[in-house]
């Protein structure tokens, strides 16, 4: 059983709570989660709702495929630890909590050329990719050829007057939208290309590519306000 008190329990968010449970499944060898389940119902202090905040985490597990059922057993309960369980295990919270961040969001064009990067724990690579990609899309859609890159290229693709930026929108608007495609770019891009990086915030990281995948959301209805 987890080593922590009934009323922590109650207290923690089911993924925080289901990588104790994962945790003690490693260290006890649990392979049964209905007998896993059941050992809190005969507990005093988790008799109660105590032992439902317990079903709930190995829910929570089965469903982020951090457990598996055991192939070739017909028992539903039976089950073993996945990879993803295990490396859950040693990663930690917030690892897992900045990973799930980018399971489903992520713009797709973020996700072909970041996602595994970040999974495999190259996050500097992750985020120079986004990055990169906004860059190829915004010169894609500008119409211009190579030669123009960089925080130069966002500038001029999103000033008044420039390809990209909206005529019909305030002027503040149109400004804050070339700062914030300049200024990510020049933050998030420009430091990876002139020299190595080191992004050991795993949340940070995420957040970084996740600032790429909005941009590209930003791009999208852009294409369309643009497309005839």
């Amino acid at each position: 059983m987890i080593t922590l008190a009934a009323q922590d329990a109650l207290e923690l968010p089911v993924d925080e709570l289901a990588l104790h449970v994962l945790e003690d499944m490693v260290r006890s060898a649990t392979w049964n989660t209905y007998n896993y389940c059941l050992s809190y119902t005969t507990d005093a202090a988790y008799d109660g709702q105590g032992a439902s905040v317990i079903a709930e985490a190995v829910q929570w597990l089965w469903s982020h495929g951090m457990i598996a059922n055991k192939p070739g057993d017909n028992n539903p309960h039976t089950m073993f630890v996945t990879r993803r369980g295990r490396e859950a295990v040693e990663q930690g919270i917030t690892t897992v909590r900045s990973v799930n961040r980018l399971q489903d969001n992520l713009h797709p064009l973020i996700e072909a050329k970041a996602r595994r990067q970040f999974l495999l724990g190259e996050y500097e690579n992750a985020i120079f990719v986004s990055m990169k990609a906004v860059e190829v899309r915004v010169r894609q859609l500008a119409d211009w050829g190579d030669d123009i890159f960089g925080t130069d290229l966002m500038t001029k693709a999103f000033k008044a007057g420039g390809p990209l930026a909206d005529p019909a929108a305030p002027p503040g608007e149109v400004v804050g939208t070339m700062m914030l495609f300049s200024g990510a770019y020049a933050v998030l891009r420009n430091p990876s290309g002139h020299r190595e990086v080191s992004f050991d915030d795993v949340t940070e990281a995420s957040e970084a590519v996740m600032t790429a995948s909005l941009l590209m959301r930003m791009l999208d209805k852009i294409e369309r306000r643009l497309k005839p």
